[in-house]
């Protein structure tokens, strides 16, 4: 008995990451309104749960927002704090995620198999866990400290 087994190359989706980088951006623009470059806001979501936010670089049509999850008092063994840098484009209304956990550039896909064993659509990921975090942060009422 044979089978035929086809691999399926992945397909880039460009306009389902400028909908993810347009949601992205109107969440991101209420939470960095009023914060200068190198001020830190934190905030508080749940109980045990920080992140930081900074404004890192400040440009006429561009922003760059790091977000950093900060130390619990109980640091759980083999947890890894999320950190990334995502920049808005005011002109265009998006954000895009342009550095998280150590990967300085991400490409719009990754060959598979691949040497860093990165996702195939590894960019549309990491959007997409910026937009599940400010989903988050908006069911929990996102309390801010500073």
């Amino acid at each position: 008995m044979t089978t035929d087994v086809r691999t399926r190359r992945y397909q880039f989706d460009l306009a389902a990451l400028q909908r993810l980088a347009a949601v992205n951006y109107a969440a991101l623009a209420k939470l960095v309104s009023g914060i200068s470059a190198e001020q830190i806001r934190t905030v508080k979501a749940g109980r045990n749960l920080r992140f930081s936010l900074e404004v890192t670089d400040a440009a006429p049509y561009t922003t760059e927002i790091r977000i950093q999850q900060q130390a619990l008092s109980q640091q759980l063994p083999g947890l890894k704090e999320a950190r990334m840098d995502v920049r808005l484009y005011h002109d265009a209304q998006l954000a895009e995620v342009i550095r998280s956990q150590g990967i300085a550039r991400l490409r719009p896909y990754y060959p598979q198999p691949n040497r860093d064993m990165y996702q195939a659509d590894e960019k549309h990921q990491v959007n997409y866990f910026l937009q599940e975090w400010l989903q988050l942060l908006s069911r929990t009422g996102m309390a801010q400290e500073s």
